[in-house]
């Protein structure tokens, strides 16, 4: 089974969006009083990726020392149907990216994306099931993405996000923008992409909802024989 390249879905976004995506990142980014290097390298490859103009990232860069919480209630609504469609569970795990970047996913971090998933109707086991997502696959950073260890961390991903009615595919689009996730995760969301990119999982997902709220065991014997093709 070979691995895709997914372009983020805020690429298709105008400009105006993609500037409220990014400081909606960047909201978070101080929230625990420091603003890391490896936490400015990945908001500079995202705004950089998207090819934001000079003047915008000032207004980026202003929303990591000064975003308030109705700040970014407004910024949640400028992002044309965030709450009704998939990106809005893109958006935290790439929430939950930023917080892993500098290893430390602090408390503060979290209760920020618990409010910000609250404003756009994302449940806590749900916001739970993507964090969990996202710290099992930085496990498996240095692992060869054919390795055994590598599929059984995939396949307990998909299941844990399927179990919590997380869209795989909203999961396996984050990270996708050069640099924003490290090599590891990468590859890990590139396997999770590969799995509802016009795959059986994908035609399973979507024709048997059941799967996507609450089977994760069968979600992962369909792994099984996904990968066996």
């Amino acid at each position: 089974m070979t691995e895709q390249n997914t372009n983020h879905p805020i690429c298709n976004y105008p400009a105006k969006e993609q500037v409220a995506y990014l400081q909606l990142l960047a909201s978070l980014l101080h929230i625990d009083q420091e603003f890391s290097e490896a936490e400015r390298s990945k908001l500079d490859n995202f705004m950089n990726e998207l090819n934001i103009a000079t003047d915008q990232r000032g207004l980026v860069y202003s929303s990591v020392f000064s975003v308030t919480e109705e700040e970014t209630a407004r910024l949640t609504q400028v992002i044309h149907d965030l709450k009704a469609s998939d990106l809005k569970y893109t958006l935290v795990s790439d929430l939950c990216i930023f917080a892993l970047a500098d290893s430390k996913f602090t408390d503060d971090e979290y209760q920020h994306i618990l409010k910000l998933a609250n404003l756009l109707g994302i449940e806590k086991d749900q916001v739970d099931a993507i964090r969990s997502v996202q710290e099992n696959l930085k496990t498996i950073e240095d692992l060869p993405s054919k390795s055994n260890q590598h599929k059984e961390i995939v396949k307990k991903c998909a299941s844990s996000l399927a179990s919590a009615g997380v869209p795989i595919a909203a999961i396996a689009a984050s990270g996708s923008v050069l640099g924003l996730s490290a090599a590891g995760i990468t590859s890990g969301l590139a396997a999770l992409g590969a799995l509802v990119g016009g795959s059986m999982l994908a035609g399973a997902v979507i024709v048997v909802p059941a799967l996507a709220i609450g089977a994760g065991f069968a979600v992962k014997k369909l792994i099984d024989v996904v990968w066996k093709d």
